[in-house]
This record gives C-alpha cells, sequence and structure tokens, in this order.
C-alpha cells in the first residue's frame, strides 16, 4: 500500500481515456469490437433485457485512471521482503498506479526510488520503462540512425533513453513547439513531414504518433528504413502496410508489448512471480530500476517534458478541459492533509466496523443485505434483480479494488461502497450477504460472515479444497443462519415443471455441457483458483440430485483434458438413477446446455433453457430469454430469511459440503 506523492498524465492514452467514459453506452460499446461480438451473441440466447443489464453492467464501471506515479509505502504483505514501510517507492501499471491517493500495487510494479531522483522525477518511472522497453525491441545501439514518429511524450521520452544508448535520434513532428523541444534534449535533426526526411536511411524507425485517421504509418516508416530495417510500433498502431516495400526490404515489424515482459500476466502481475533473469533478463520491474538508476545518474531527466503542474483536487477540471496540443506531461501533486499524516499508522480505507454510513435510514425491509465482490456475474445478472425486488435494501457493496463496487452502490438508493468486506460482516444493520467472490476466498468469507451471525448467499462453488470444506464444517453441525448456495438452475420454472412429472423409478440422465475457451490470461485458468471445472459442475450435479430427490452414493470423474477442464463426471444416486455431466469445451456456435432423461416409456429434454420436451410433447418454452432460475432463487433467499429457515427445495449446508467433498475426491482420483 502506497500513499501517493506525485502521477504522471499520459495526455494521448489518459484523454482518450477520458473520451471514452463520457461516450454513450452505444459508443463505448461500438469502441469495443469484442463486445460487439459478444452483444450480437448474447442477444441471441440471452434476449434483449438481460444483454442491455450486463452491456450496462460491464461499461457503466468507473474508469481506473493512471499508470505511473510515486509514493511511501505505508504496508506491505508478510511476503514481500524486498519493500519496507517509509521507503520511497515509484509505482506503475493500470489498474495499480492511479490518480488516487492511496494506491495498492503488486510487488512487481513497485521500485525503490534512489536518494538523488525526486518524487517527481520518478513518477515518470513506468513511462521510461516503456520506452527501454521499446528501445530494446528496436535492437537500438551505439552508432545506430533511428526515427521517431511523433514526439509526444512517449517520443520525446524514446528520444532520450535513445540518446542515452548512443544511437542518433531523428524526429518527424508536425507540432513546431515538440520539435523545438526534441531539439532541447539534443537529438541529431528534426523535420516536420515524413517527405522531408531522407529515405533508406534508417536502422529503426519508431512509431509513436496517432494511429486515429492515419492509415499510411507502416508504409512511412517503410520508406525511412534501410536495407534489413526495423519497424517498432509503440502505440496502438494497426500493422496494415504495401507488401513491396516490407518484402524488398525484408523489414522487420515489431510490437511493443506496453512496459515490458510480465505485463498481462497474472502470474507476473498478481502472484508476484518473477521470471529467471537468464531467461528473461528485462521484465517491467527490471526497466523500471534501470529507469531510476538512469535518472540518479543524471543521463534521464523528464522535469524539462513537464508542460503543466496540478494538484490532486484539480485533476476533474483538467481532464474536463481537454487536451492541448502542446502539452507533453502534467504532473499531478498530492497534499495530504495533515489528519491523514496524523494517522498513517491507523490507516482505513473506509469508516470503523459498524458504523457504515449509508446515504439514507434502512427501509423496513426483511432483507439488510450487503454484497462482497461485484463482478461481471453479481453485475450482470443478480443486480438487475436485487434492485427490483420489493424486499431487500442494498445497504454496501464491497470490491477489492473499490471501483466496481462504487459502480454497484450507484444502483441502489442507500448503498455505500467499500473495499473491504469487514466493513460488510461487522456491520449490525445488514443481516445478510451475497458473495460472489473469487472461488479461493468463498469458504473463508462464508465462514466469516457465518460467524458473524449473518444469512449467506454464497455463488458456486462452497470451497475449492478439503481445507477451505473444514473451515465450513463446523457451522453445518449447528446451522443457525440461512445458508445458500447460487445452484440457481434448481429454481428455474423448467425445473420445477419438470420435476413434476419425472415417474418415481430409477432414471438416467445425459446433461451435455459445452463452454467456449477463456482467454489464457483469464483469473479461473489460475492454479490458484481451481479451474473452470470445480468451480461450474456443481450446479448441473446439483440439478440432477433436485430433479431425483434422491441422495448422491458416489461421483466419478473421468479427465480428458484437466488443463482445459474437459471432463466426464458420473453420478450415482442411492434411488438407482444415474446421471453423466460431459463437461467439453467447444469453439462453434451451439447449444451450452442440453439435459436428456430416460426412463421406461419416459423421455424427456431440457434444451438449453428455451425448450421442455416430454414424450415427444413440447410441455414448456422460452420465447425472449432463458430463464435459468436466478430471479426464483432470490425470492427463497428472501423467504428464507424472513422465515430464519431455509426452504423445504433448499440443501443444507452438511449437504453441500457433501456434494463438494465428493466432487474433490472425484476430481483428484
Amino acid at each position: 500500500m502506497v500513499r501517493t506523492s506525485a502521477t504522471v498524465i499520459s495526455p494521448g492514452t489518459e484523454f482518450r481515456q477520458a473520451q471514452q467514459t463520457t461516450a454513450s453506452l452505444f459508443k463505448k460499446a461500438w469502441q469495443r469490437p469484442d463486445l460487439v461480438t459478444l452483444i450480437f451473441k448474447s442477444l441471441r440466447s440471452e434476449g434483449a433485457r438481460q444483454t442491455f443489464d450486463r452491456v450496462q453492467d460491464r461499461l457503466g464501471r468507473p474508469l481506473p485512471m493512471g499508470y505511473c506515479g510515486a509514493g511511501i509505502v505505508h504496508a506491505v504483505a508478510d511476503d514481500i521482503t524486498e519493500l519496507t514501510c517509509g521507503e520511497r517507492v515509484a509505482i506503475g501499471g493500470m489498474d495499480h498506479a492511479n490518480h488516487a491517493e492511496w494506491n495498492v500495487v503488486p510487488k512487481n510494479f513497485a521500485a525503490p526510488i534512489p536518494d538523488k531522483v525526486s518524487d517527481e522525477k520518478a513518477a515518470f518511472t513506468t513511462l521510461y520503462a516503456l520506452a527501454l522497453h521499446a528501445l530494446h525491441q528496436g535492437g537500438s545501439g551505439i552508432g545506430n540512425k533511428v526515427a521517431i514518429l511523433g514526439t509526444g511524450l512517449i517520443g520525446q521520452l524514446i528520444a532520450q533513453t535513445a540518446l542515452t544508448a548512443g544511437t542518433h535520434p531523428y524526429v518527424i513532428e508536425p507540432n513546431p513547439a515538440r520539435r523545438s523541444m526534441a531539439e532541447k534534449t539534443g537529438v541529431t535533426a528534426t523535420y516536420r513531414a515524413v517527405q522531408d526526411a531522407p529515405n533508406n536511411q534508417f536502422d529503426t524507425v519508431y512509431i509513436c504518433a496517432p494511429a486515429q485517421g492515419n492509415h499510411t504509418l507502416i508504409d512511412d516508416a517503410a520508406r525511412l528504413c534501410r536495407d534489413r530495417g526495423t519497424i517498432v510500433c509503440v502505440g496502438d498502431v494497426a500493422p496494415n502496410g504495401k507488401r513491396d516495400a516490407l518484402y524488398r526490404k525484408e523489414i522487420d515489424l515489431r510490437q511493443v508489448r506496453s512496459y515490458g515482459p510480465g505485463r498481462y500476466d497474472p502470474a507476473y502481475e498478481e502472484a508476484g512471480q518473477d521470471y529467471p533473469e537468464g531467461h528473461v533478463r528485462w521484465t517491467v520491474n527490471r526497466y523500471m530500476k534501470a529507469a531510476l538508476d538512469l535518472m540518479s545518474d543524471g543521463r534521464l531527466d523528464p522535469l524539462p517534458l513537464i508542460t503543466r503542474e496540478i494538484t490532486f483536487d484539480a485533476i476533474a477540471d483538467h481532464f474536463t478541459r481537454g487536451a492541448d496540443p502542446d502539452d507533453l506531461a502534467t504532473v499531478v501533486h498530492f497534499a495530504h492533509s495533515e489528519m491523514a499524516q496524523d494517522n498513517q499508522n491507523d490507516f482505513r480505507l473506509t469508516p470503523p466496523s459498524g458504523s457504515l454510513p449509508c446515504n439514507e435510514p434502512a427501509r423496513d425491509r426483511s432483507v439488510s443485505l450487503g454484497l462482497i465482490g461485484t463482478g461481471n456475474y453479481l453485475g450482470g445478472s443478480l443486480l438487475p434483480l436485487l434492485r427490483q425486488h420489493a424486499r431487500i435494501d442494498v445497504l454496501a457493496c464491497a470490491s477489492q479494488s473499490g471501483l466496481s463496487a462504487l459502480a454497484a452502490a450507484r444502483k441502489f438508493r442507500a448503498a455505500k461502497p467499500c473495499s473491504n468486506p469487514t466493513d460488510i460482516l461487522d456491520n449490525s444493520q445488514i443481516n445478510s450477504v451475497i458473495i460472489a467472490t473469487r472461488h479461493d476466498s468463498h469458504a473463508t468469507l462464508a465462514d466469516r460472515a457465518l460467524a458473524a451471525g449473518k444469512h449467506v448467499w454464497l455463488e458456486k462453488p462452497i470451497a475449492i479444497t478439503h481445507e477451505d470444506l473444514e473451515r465450513l464444517r463446523p457451522h453445518a453441525t449447528n446451522q443457525k443462519s440461512v445458508f445458500m448456495i447460487g445452484h440457481n438452475r434448481r429454481y428455474a420454472a423448467m425445473s420445477q415443471k419438470l420435476r413434476k412429472l419425472l415417474p418415481p423409478d430409477a432414471k438416467q440422465f445425459h446433461y451435455r455441457v459445452r463452454f467456449k475457451p477463456l482467454s489464457a490470461d483469464h483469473w479461473l485458468n489460475r492454479p490458484d483458483q481451481g479451474g473452470r471445472t470445480i468451480g461450474e459442475i456443481s450446479h448441473f450435479i446439483d440439478l440432477m440430485t433436485y430433479l431425483t430427490g434422491a441422495k448422491i452414493s458416489d461421483i466419478a470423474c473421468d479427465w480428458r483434458d484437466r488443463k482445459r477442464g474437459d471432463s466426464i463426471w458420473r453420478v450415482y444416486f442411492s434411488d438407482g438413477s444415474v446421471g453423466e455431466v460431459s463437461y467439453l469445451h467447444t469453439t462453434r456456435n451451439e447449444p451450452k446446455e442440453i439435459l436428456e432423461i430416460a426412463a421406461p416409456d419416459f423421455g424427456a429434454s431440457l434444451h438449453d433453457w428455451r425448450r421442455l420436451q416430454v414424450n415427444g410433447k413440447v410441455v414448456m418454452r422460452n420465447w425472449r430469454a432463458r430463464d435459468k432460475g436466478q430471479k426464483n432463487a432470490i425470492n427463497a433467499f428472501v423467504t428464507a430469511v424472513e422465515n430464519d429457515v431455509p426452504g423445504p427445495d433448499t440443501p443444507s449446508l452438511n449437504d453441500e459440503i457433501n456434494l463438494m467433498e465428493r466432487i474433490l475426491n472425484a476430481a483428484n482420483t
């Protein structure tokens, strides 16, 4: 945890972000082609209302601004030995080094500041890391001639680092003030346009110009390159160019991945796992340290690039004013109050326990709710239902970063955001919680909530390890609060209809589940989260358990590809019923869930929560959107809280523990 002293506003990146946040919902979505594709898929499968809710939740969240700064370490995690409290550090990374008075930063995005480097200079460290990485990507060294297209802040920093590396940098920039700034830095020559610069002369061309509306950047850079030269795309530049020049000169086209190796890798960024120096010489953190050393020696100096200085309380007006074409770097200074200085050893992000304020007094409703974990699922699927519920008051929303909690809290009349679940668990006004955090924290938070006497809705899975299950077992022997896992499928109207029509004899279930692959850096792919299969398989087994009304006698798992999650699960019930779940990934556009049930003189199929067919006849159909039971599940939870006893179709905590224990045993056999 770092108490921020200074940050730097990068005008190109951050003013574009600011414009995006004030755009309409439609424009925001259209600027994200990946989301446009998801929207059309969701419209087909989920319907317009649910698609709108999800898009509004995703794009309506506040956006953290900033990614480079400096400050003083206030607190460190127990496993961090490289940094100490009171030490000055440079910090970096989007979502980490924000324009905020306090920042929580992964250790690989913090570097000690040498005594000779001021906080104002150190705030540029992350930007210099980007420039150093670009220079390495271009292979630029002593005697090389390099051209820099565009000298905004990043272009100016690359010019500085190129000079430090012994190259001969040439600048191409239409803005005369920026050309003048580059000349003061000591570049070899400056040109107003590409046409003015000599062709076929440069070992490396760095493209730092804005890509919007400029479709010839690659072709322009190719003309400047010598035979077998290199083009480095530093900014958001589409690698599109005419083949002829690239082919004839055998030009090497390279990209710059932000601040260097480690960026976008959750193991490096979030878990703090470093790369061996012998295999990856330069990482984000090593670039940061190198930049600080070069500033300490006087070989890099960002101070001439500062065109504006403001205080933190003026930052909103600064972004509202809009970008000035002559601006390069704006430094934000943080003047902390005396109260903050006096209470450094008793710092809290939110008010003291038990006194979390609300905008208005709680109304006379049966469920006063705290939300812990306000990510995509809760925001897109549950929040709209909670807002509409006449017997629920949401009083507080907690998330690790605080920003998604802020977005969620704004949707309720009396809710307050916080970043620590303790502020919810210790609040006497709150009698119930919904926990929808990452999977490795489920059991711990549920244990704390039950110990605090709260009623608990816990999103699946209940736990991902046997040790986590043991945390909850003492509560199962003497269950005093309502406890419910978010196994919403058993509450769906189709499930309830189907259960009434099933014959009493043993049945055969075949549950076909097809899931789309996640991005490689998605948090569910991390080993410490148990994997996607362990996180989701209980959904389908729970539904079969509900439909049979019988106890599970055994579960077996046949892994086809454990890393991807592909698996076949067989479930044996005490009444002789047998269920099979084929949980396999697909890249095709096909239904996610198809459940088929067979028994003597009986057959039924549930097709992706759109159509229920029994003995060849359609008995139920959802025309507008798939109903997987979330609304009925919330109603059941509210009723249980009001009556202080779980509903008849809600499994007990002991049942949920036993189910997950069988799943974990089967997965590890």
